[in-house]
């Protein structure tokens, strides 16, 4: 009879898991970005944050999505966990200054001159 727990440990699955979830994040974060840019639009504010969030978010869905998936199917079947040291402590980084660049935009704009 089989481990139930191997089921459990499937690397194709665990990666699919994966996949989706980085691609859940991207769509969400493509999302913020076409928001910010409408926002800048109709307030009359340069775009470049909401450009950059976009631009940024596209080139992730094309290039680390694949890469991940591959990745953690490497590692599950190696018996390792597949945790990022990089790319989880950079896409926080970098959603930081995005926040704090809209922040700037916002305070610059409605702060009295």
């Amino acid at each position: 009879m089989d481990d139930p727990d191997s089921e459990l440990l499937d690397p194709a699955g665990a990666a699919e898991r994966t996949a989706l979830a980085w691609q859940r994040t991207i769509i969400g974060t493509l999302l913020v970005g076409a928001l910010i840019v409408r926002w800048s639009v109709t307030e009359r504010v340069p775009p470049g944050p909401g450009v950059l969030v976009t631009l940024v978010s596209a080139m992730a869905s094309l290039f680390l999505v694949g890469r991940r998936y591959q990745r953690v199917q490497e590692t599950v079947r190696a018996g390792q966990t597949p945790l990022s040291r990089y790319l989880v402590p950079a896409a926080t980084v970098f959603t930081v200054l995005v926040v704090l660049a809209v922040g700037a935009e916002i305070l610059a704009e409605y702060s009295p001159s």
